[in-house]
Parts: structure tokens; sequence; C-alpha cells
């Protein structure tokens, strides 16, 4: 990236906050609209609204996901201004735009105003190495939420996509029971041939109450009440699917099931590596 681009931060939480030190501390000017960074940083613009904020910088970078209901953008502050529509409608050519898992919407307006895009989550290295956060936050999770060790426990893993693998192959690590549960008979064959128990999710009713952890990875509603009501009460559920997941919570209140969807955990757990992993992308492109 050249040297005389500016960089304009909306939104966000931890991971950006490690995003615009570094890039302060190698020389880049930098401006930030809802998003609040400990310490004085006499180097940062902090913009009074997101429209002074989009006319100070060309590179603009929104947080992963860009936005959790399709509104306002994701950020710990509550501004009337932070919105998708607002985005768009300041959105000028002069601009290049990142953000995670990008709406159409941003996309539909980038393409009609000759604007560069980029979803960190369409970028392999990116979402291979999110997923070894998320793994490693929901592992976290578990064991803060639980009064057992993960080690000889019986683990349910539902979905074998990116997050799945990571996530399934780190507890087998530490010594707990995994098994696979999917739609697709690829998935399961390819689980089993490395090392994992499987069950079709059609047949898991008959085995779902001997497990002690349950991660579902699926973001469609895979645990409805049917299945809920039949499971271990001593069970932790850890949801990390998409909001809103793909789980009944209101089922499990209904029977004393704990359970959590915890989003953003590389945000949470891993934000200076996540920071990093952000920023390489954002340099290595020449505009």
């Amino acid at each position: 990236m050249k040297e005389n681009n500016r960089i304009v931060f909306l939104g966000g939480d931890l991971r950006q906050c490690y995003m615009v030190r570094k890039l302060v501390a190698k020389g880049y000017l930098v401006a930030t609209y809802g998003l609040e960074i400990e310490g004085q940083y006499d180097l940062i613009y902090r913009a009074s609204s997101l429209k002074s904020a989009l006319n100070f910088g060309n590179i603009i970078v929104c947080p992963v996901p860009v936005s959790h209901d399709k509104v306002v953008i994701t950020s710990e502050q509550k501004l009337e201004d932070l919105t998708i529509e607002n985005l768009i409608n300041n959105l000028n050519s002069n601009h290049v735009f990142f953000g995670g898992v990008v709406l159409p919407k941003i996309k539909e307006a980038c393409e009609s105003k000759q604007i560069p895009w980029y979803d960190f989550m369409q970028m392999d290295p990116v979402s291979i190495k999110n997923a070894i956060a998320t793994a490693e936050g929901t592992i976290v999770e578990a064991i803060r939420q639980s009064t057992i060790n993960l080690h000889g426990s019986s683990c349910l893993v539902l979905g074998y996509g990116r997050c799945a693998k990571i996530l399934a192959d780190k507890l087998k690590g530490l010594q707990a029971g995994v098994t696979i549960c999917a739609r697709s008979e690829e998935a399961l064959s390819y689980a089993n041939a490395l090392g994992f128990q499987t069950v079709p999710l059609n047949e898991l009713s008959a085995s779902i109450s001997k497990y002690s952890f349950l991660f579902n990875t699926i973001p469609s509603m895979v645990l409805d009440e049917t299945l809920i009501k039949q499971l271990n009460k001593e069970v932790i559920l850890i949801d990390i699917a998409s909001k809103p997941g793909g789980t009944d919570f209101e089922a499990c209140k209904k029977y004393g099931v704990r359970a959590s969807l915890c989003l953003g955990l590389p945000g949470k757990y891993a934000p200076e590596t996540s920071a990093d992993i952000l920023n390489n992308v954002i340099l290595s492109h020449n505009y």
C-alpha cells in the first residue's frame, strides 16, 4: 500500500484497536469513528461523524462482520449515523473498501460507484487463520463454563466446515472424545478417515443425550426443541455459527440447558493476532 494513503476505521472491536495502533506506529495517517481506543494517541484523527471520517481518507476499513443486524455497523458505541445506509450514501469513487462478511447491498453500491471492495472472510489466508482463533476461543469458553475437563469428555461438533475441522482437531489434541455430526456423506467420510466418530444429522436424536459438550457451527436451525429436550441437563452447548446461530435458545431456557451463542471470539481472545492478519491484507494491496 502506498504511504500517502489515509486509512479510515468505522466501528470495530479490540481487533481494530490493535490495527490502528500498529498502522500509526508504521507512520500511516488513520482516522476512527465508532471505535474507542484507550490511551492518548495524538496521531489518530477522531472523526466527529461518519461523513467526516470518509472525507478524511480513501481506505475504508469496516469490522468483521461489517454488521450483525444489516442496519448498523458493528461497534461498541451507539452512534446514530453509524449505519449501513449512511455508509453507502457517502462512499465515493476515491474509496477502497475492506470489511468482513460484506453485505450484498454494500457490494452492489461499491460496484455501481466503481469502488474496489474486499471481503476479509472470502480470502482463504484470513478465513483459515480466523478459524484458528475461533477454535481456540471456543475451547476457552468451554473450559470457562464447565466444571469438568475436556480431556476424556464426550464432545459433539455439528458441521464440518473450516471452523469445525480446526475445532475438532484441537479438541482431539486435548484427548477429548470427538464425534462429528453433519448432513454430507462426504464430510462424514472425511472426518471418519481422520479418526473421528461420526453421526449423520438425521440420526442425531438417538445419541444426543450422551455428550458433555456440544459445539454447533451450522448457521441454520439444527438444534431444535425436539433435540434440546433430549439433552443431558449438565451439557455445555456453545454455538459459534453466524447470528442467530443454529440453536433454539428459548427451548434451552425451557429445559434448563446451558447454552450460549459465542460470536466474535477472535476479537475477544486473539485481537492482536487478528489485527496482524487483517493489516497484512490491507498493506499488501497496491492502489
